[in-house]
């Protein structure tokens, strides 16, 4: 018998996945101990996060997305705007509060491993997809794509915490996400921290995959 694709997931990142366990274990600490459920959507955002990690994991172990485009094409679509979930969950710290009867370094802790969790969830899904992106044309495109999907994850992660927009409003709002996006990048307000935001955190996300994607090399004989 077959076994599922959360499953072979599981079995090749099962440290991420205990990783997430802590999280949640932390976060039900937190709700014990302030009686809130405040934190309670870092687990959604947590979820998001491991989205692309689910669908490139889908994509290794079905042949027939590496082997025909008309599936792999809207598989790595897909990928492509869900993967900015990732970088987003960094910006819960904005959520960081002093006035609470919680301690701040448990506040911080908790915040941390949720964003540290959904950021490895998102390099291994970086990782898999650089490989399967490298496997179709050249290694060399690969890296090229993943500097061009890292900016762009940064740009959406403007859009999302700052502009207020979600994934879904790509078939909802799209005209007015256009406009915002366009004054966004044009008014002379908003250009600079979108901009930098877009710049800032895209770069961040493409060092840490090149610190966490690590390619075979020969042994030394």
């Amino acid at each position: 018998m077959k076994t599922t694709s959360f499953i072979k997931t599981f079995s090749r990142h099962y440290i991420l996945f205990a990783l997430a366990a802590f999280c949640i274990a932390l976060l039900l600490v937190r709700a014990k101990i302030t009686e809130s459920i405040f934190f309670f959507f870092l687990i959604w955002n947590l979820f998001l996060a491991y989205t692309p990690l689910a669908i490139t994991s889908l994509m290794r172990q079905q042949s027939y997305f590496m082997k025909k485009w008309y599936w792999f094409t809207p598989a790595l679509l897909l990928w492509l705007v869900l993967l900015p979930n990732v970088p987003y969950i960094i910006t819960d710290f904005i959520h960081l509060k002093k006035e609470t009867n919680v301690p701040v370094w448990f506040e911080v802790l908790l915040i941390a491993s949720f964003s540290t969790c959904g950021m490895l969830f998102g390099l291994a899904s970086m990782k898999e997809m650089f490989t399967m992106i490298a496997k179709r044309t050249t290694e060399r495109t690969a890296w090229i794509a993943l500097a061009v999907v890292s900016i762009f994850c940064g740009f959406v992660m403007y859009v999302g915490r700052f502009l207020r927009y979600n994934t879904w409003d790509i078939l909802q709002k799209p005209y007015a996400l256009t406009v915002d996006i366009l004054c966004s990048l044009t008014n002379a307000e908003t250009c600079k921290p979108a901009w930098g935001i877009t710049l800032g955190f895209g770069t961040l996300m493409f060092l840490l995959f090149n610190l966490y994607h690590t390619p075979k090399t020969k042994k030394n004989l």
